[in-house]
C-alpha cells in the first residue's frame, strides 16, 4: 500500500496527533480571515446597522428590549453602543466583530463534530463554515456576528447538554439565553434542548430549554411584537401548513450551496431558487435520513438536530408574508448550514468511512471552498454599489430633515435604510453620508443619485403659470459644452421658452434624466422649490437655445 494511501486510512479511522487538526483549521482560518477582510473592504453599514446607530445615542434598557423588525437584539444593540462610544464608525472593527463570530462559530462546530466522527472528517465538514459566500450578509457585513454569535451560542448550548450533569444544564441554560437575548435563530436550539428533556422523560431537565422560550414568548406577548403582521415581524401561524415545502427548499439551497455546484455562469452568481443540483441532493439527503432511521434508529440526540433544523425551518416559514421571503434567501443560507450539518454529522456518526467517501467528503469541500472565494470576488461589485447607496440615501435623508416642512418618510424612497432612520442622530458618531459640500468633486453618478432622490421626494416639476410674471429680469439659459444650463433663483422662478423645449433638472449632479418639464412659447411654467441648510442651487438644462428663466418673488 502506498504512503498516500496510508495517510488517508489513518486520517479516516482518526489516527492521527489531537494537535494536527487544529492546526490545520488554525491555518484555514486564518486565510478565511483575510481573503473576508480584503474581499469586504469596500463594504459599509447595512440597513440594520444604520438603523442602530440611529438609536444608540439614546439607547436606554427599554430601547435595547426593542424589537428590531420582530427579532430581540438585546445584546447587538449593546455591543454596537459600546463600540459607536469607542471606535465610533470604523467599520473595520465592525467587520472584525463579524469574522470572530464566524471563527468562533467554527471552531465550536468542530469540537462538537469531532465527538462523533473522525477529526478529519468532522475537519471537513467544518471548513465550509469559515468561508460561505453563499450568505454574504452574513460573512462580510458588520451585523452578521448578530446571527454567526446566536448559532454560536446554540452549538456551545449543545456541546453543554452532552455533559449530563447539572453544572453542564447551567451552561446550557446561559448559552441559550444569551443566544435568544442576540438573535432569533438561537430559539430552535431551545426547542430542541426542551424536546431532548422530553424524549429523556427527564422532568428535571426541562427546564433548560423551556425557560428560555417562555421569556422569549413574554417578551413578544409584553412587547406586542408584531402579532400576526409579518411585515412587522410577527408571524402567520396557518403558514406553518407549507413547513415540508419551505424545508426542502431551504435544504435544497443548502446542500446546492455546500457543494459548490450551485453557480450562474451567466449571473457570475448563485443559481435561481429550485434550478441546479439542489432538488436532487434534498431528495437523495431526506431519502438517506429516512434509511438511516429505519435501519438503524434514531437516539436522542439525532432527534435533537432535526428539532433544531425543523423549529428553524418552521420559524422561517411562519414568518413568511409582508416581506419578500424564500427559502433559498442568502440570508437563510448561514443558519441553515449548521442545522443541516448538525443533522447530517450526528445521522453519520458511529458509520466507518471508506477511503471513497472520505476523500470524497474532502473533494466537496474543496469545490465548496472555490467556489465561495469565487463569489467573494464576484461580490465585491455589488458590495461597493450597496456602500454607495447607502451613503447617497443618508446624505439625501440628511438634507430633506433640513428642508421646511420636509416630505413625509413615504414619499422618501428608502432602499438601504428604515423607515425610521433620523438623520440627526445617525450622524451623532460620525458622518454615514457624504458632505454635501464635496459632492461635486465626486463620482457624477454620486451626485446624480442625491439628485434623483430629492427629485422624487420633494415632487419637483414645472406647474401651470396661474399669476403674472415680469419678464423684465428673465436670463436666457447660458450655452455651455453644447448645452443650455442656468442656476435657478432659490425663491423658485418662471421658465418660458422661444421654441418647445423639454428641460432638465439638477443639483449635485449633471442633470441627466431628471425631467422637469417642457415650456413653449405659449407655455410658461412655475418651478417651486424648498431649499436646505446646503448653499448648492438646483439647475435647469436643455438642449434647445430660447430657454430662460424669470425669477419670482
Amino acid at each position: 500500500m502506498s504512503p498516500f494511501r496510508q495517510r488517508i486510512d489513518r486520517l479516516r479511522q482518526g489516527e492521527n496527533s489531537p494537535r494536527a487538526p487544529w492546526l490545520v483549521l488554525a491555518g484555514a482560518m486564518a486565510l478565511a480571515s483575510g481573503f473576508i477582510l480584503y474581499y469586504g473592504r469596500d463594504g459599509w453599514f447595512s440597513i440594520d446597522e444604520a438603523q442602530w446607530i440611529s438609536d444608540s445615542p439614546q439607547l436606554d434598557l427599554g430601547g435595547a428590549l426593542s424589537p428590531h423588525v420582530g427579532h430581540l437584539v438585546f445584546i447587538p444593540r449593546l455591543v454596537y453602543k459600546l463600540m459607536l462610544e469607542t471606535v465610533g464608525i470604523e467599520y473595520i472593527a465592525y467587520r472584525i466583530l463579524t469574522l470572530l463570530a464566524i471563527l468562533l462559530c467554527t471552531a465550536l462546530f468542530f469540537t462538537w463534530a469531532r465527538r462523533r466522527l473522525p477529526d478529519f472528517v468532522a475537519l471537513a465538514f467544518s471548513l465550509p463554515i469559515l468561508l460561505f459566500a453563499y450568505d454574504p450578509l452574513h460573512l462580510i457585513a458588520g451585523n452578521g456576528f448578530t446571527v454567526m454569535l446566536a448559532l454560536s451560542f446554540g452549538i456551545a448550548a449543545l456541546l453543554a447538554w452532552d455533559r449530563e450533569d447539572r453544572t453542564g444544564d447551567i451552561w446550557t441554560f446561559a448559552f441559550l439565553v444569551l443566544g435568544g437575548l442576540t438573535y432569533t435563530v438561537a430559539l430552535p436550539f431551545s426547542v430542541a434542548i426542551a424536546f431532548a428533556a422530553v424524549l429523556d422523560r427527564r422532568r428535571d431537565r426541562l427546564w433548560v430549554g423551556a425557560v428560555p422560550i417562555v421569556l422569549y414568548l413574554a417578551w413578544r406577548t409584553l412587547g406586542d411584537v408584531g402579532a400576526t403582521d409579518t411585515a412587522a415581524g410577527g408571524g402567520d401561524l396557518l403558514n406553518i401548513l407549507l413547513l415540508p415545502a419551505w424545508s426542502f427548499g431551504g435544504i435544497s439551497g443548502v446542500l446546492a450551496s455546500w457543494s459548490g455546484l450551485s453557480y450562474d455562469f451567466i449571473r457570475s452568481g448563485t443559481m435561481q431558487p429550485g434550478t441546479g443540483i439542489g432538488p436532487a441532493l434534498a431528495v437523495v439527503a431526506i431519502a438517506a435520513l429516512g434509511w438511516r432511521i429505519a435501519t438503524r434508529g434514531a437516539g436522542t440526540k439525532l432527534w435533537t438536530v432535526i428539532a433544531v433544523a425543523i423549529a428553524l425551518f418552521a420559524a422561517q416559514t411562519i414568518a413568511v408574508g409582508g416581506i419578500e421571503r424564500y427559502p433559498e434567501m442568502p440570508r437563510y443560507m448561514y443558519p441553515g448550514l449548521i442545522v443541516v450539518f448538525l443533522v447530517v454529522v450526528e445521522a453519520a456518526s458511529g458509520f466507518k468511512w471508506s477511503r471513497a467517501a472520505f476523500i470524497g467528503l474532502w473533494l466537496i469541500t474543496v469545490i465548496s471552498l472555490m467556489t465561495s472565494f469565487s463569489l467573494l470576488r464576484d461580490q465585491s461589485e455589488v458590495r461597493e454599489w450597496k456602500a454607495t447607496q447607502t451613503r447617497v440615501e443618508v446624505t439625501a435623508v440628511g438634507l430633506l430633515d433640513q428642508t421646511p416642512n420636509p416630505p413625509p418618510v413615504i414619499r422618501q424612497r428608502r432602499r438601504m435604510l428604515t423607515d425610521d432612520f433620523n438623520p440627526v442622530t445617525g450622524s451623532a458618531y460620525g458622518a454615514l453620508g457624504y458632505d454635501p459640500a464635496t459632492l461635486k468633486d465626486r463620482d457624477p453618478d454620486i451626485g446624480n443619485a442625491v439628485d434623483r432622490f430629492l427629485f422624487n421626494a420633494l415632487k419637483i416639476g414645472f406647474q401651470p403659470v396661474t399669476g403674472s410674471f415680469s419678464r423684465a429680469d428673465c436670463r436666457p439659459l447660458e450655452a455651455i459644452g453644447g448645452r443650455y444650463r442656468m442656476w435657478v433663483p432659490r425663491g423658485g422662478a418662471v421658465v418660458i421658452g422661444k421654441q418647445d423645449a423639454k428641460v432638465w433638472i439638477g443639483r449635485f449632479g449633471t442633470g441627466r434624466k431628471l425631467r422637469a418639464g417642457r415650456v413653449g412659447p405659449n407655455s410658461p411654467q412655475l418651478l417651486k422649490l424648498r431649499y436646505d441648510g446646503e448653499p448648492t442651487p438646483w439647475f435647469l438644462k436643455s438642449k434647445a437655445p430660447g430657454v430662460s428663466v424669470c425669477p419670482i418673488d
